[in-house]
């Protein structure tokens, strides 16, 4: 399985740009085991400051259903 994680410019600073791929990398690994094999490409946007873990999370786990991606027991 391909992973990328981008967070542009937009986003923020650089700290807040590695503190959102930082979050993506950790929703990723504890969703992993239940995503099909594929190439995946996760982009932050700006507004993810906003959000604690859970709604972000919450809010990916939404999205990769909606894609069909994720296990729908998740």
């Amino acid at each position: 399985m391909k992973v990328a994680f981008v967070a542009s410019k937009k986003v923020g600073k650089s700290v807040l740009r590695n503190r959102a791929k930082r979050l993506l990398r950790v929703v990723f690994s504890s969703l992993s085991d239940t995503l099909s094999v594929g190439k995946y490409a996760f982009v932050a946007k700006s507004d993810f400051k906003d959000l604690d873990y859970l709604t972000f999370k919450k809010n990916i786990i939404w999205g990769l259903k909606k894609l069909k991606c994720l296990d729908p027991c998740v």
